[in-house]
């Protein structure tokens, strides 16, 4: 089977799940209640233009669940699934709330390797476990689809993956991690240092290049405060709707020794 056929661009899945009755309740408080307002959806890319999408290993260092759900949407696009669930669920350890979703939809659709509905239901639950409208939508939609005995089982291992992949454990996990390297990076900012980040600022062409021991092509550097700025609007897109997440403010510089 091709990939073409195998694969389905996240927003697309979604929309075949939401076509189905949405009346049923799942573990996330905030999938109760009236089912959310539909809309029409778009993917943005063809499934041949996500096979092509370059995933900087610059994020890799502030913001995994983006560079590792990246990998995963490349993977699945090419056919590699092995790969492909690999980088998805180190995404969601590191609270990618759209990973946790591509997982869920894959195997409550059978895309995966293996079709797994209960276990498609809990990751739908976790995905959607900050209220987003469209994955609530989706989780509704397929808890109206299961059995009984699919619900049951779902509901177990939900609390399973709270353990790993819950917002109090993943997204905390996420932020420190974003934290360290921040402050790491604005600490160059003493000096007035520009540098560049593969994925920021720079872009790393997918062969070596003989001029460039780092491989890391950067028609101009930057200052550190740029750069942190822009690592703060990386990990808020990958901790927005995300209760604990605390915007960090502009790096202040410190006057360098004698000054």
């Amino acid at each position: 089977m091709t990939a073409r056929i195998r694969y389905a661009p996240l927003v697309a899945c979604a929309m075949l799940l939401l076509a189905g009755s949405a009346q049923a309740a799942y573990p996330p408080q905030s999938a109760t209640g009236e089912a959310p307002a539909r809309e029409t959806f778009k993917p943005d890319r063809s499934p041949e233009e996500v096979g092509q999408s370059y995933c900087p290993t610059g994020m890799q260092r502030f913001v995994p669940g983006s560079y590792y759900y990246c990998m995963g949407r490349r993977e699945l696009a090419k056919g590699n699934h092995a790969r492909s669930m690999a980088a998805l669920i180190e995404a969601a350890r590191w609270g990618s709330k759209q990973a946790q979703f591509l997982l869920g939809v894959g195997y409550f659709k059978g895309d995966n390797p293996r079709q797994d509905r209960a276990r498609g239901l809990a990751w739908l639950g976790l995905a959607a476990e900050r209220g987003d409208v469209l994955y609530l939508g989706v989780l509704k939609s397929a808890m109206a689809q299961a059995t009984d005995e699919e619900k049951a089982r779902a509901s177990q291992l939900y609390t399973e993956l709270l353990g790993s992949y819950g917002d109090d454990v993943a997204a905390v996990r996420a932020e420190r991690r974003y934290r360290r390297e921040r402050d790491q990076l604005v600490r160059g900012d003493v000096y007035g240092a520009e540098i560049c980040i593969d994925g920021l600022n720079a872009t790393r062409p997918p062969t070596a290049r003989a001029d460039d021991p780092d491989q890391t092509f950067c028609p101009s550097r930057l200052p550190v405060a740029l750069v942190a700025r822009q690592v703060d609007e990386s990990a808020e897109e990958v901790l927005r709707g995300w209760a604990g997440h605390v915007t960090v403010g502009e790096p202040r510089k410190v006057p360098a020794p004698g000054q």
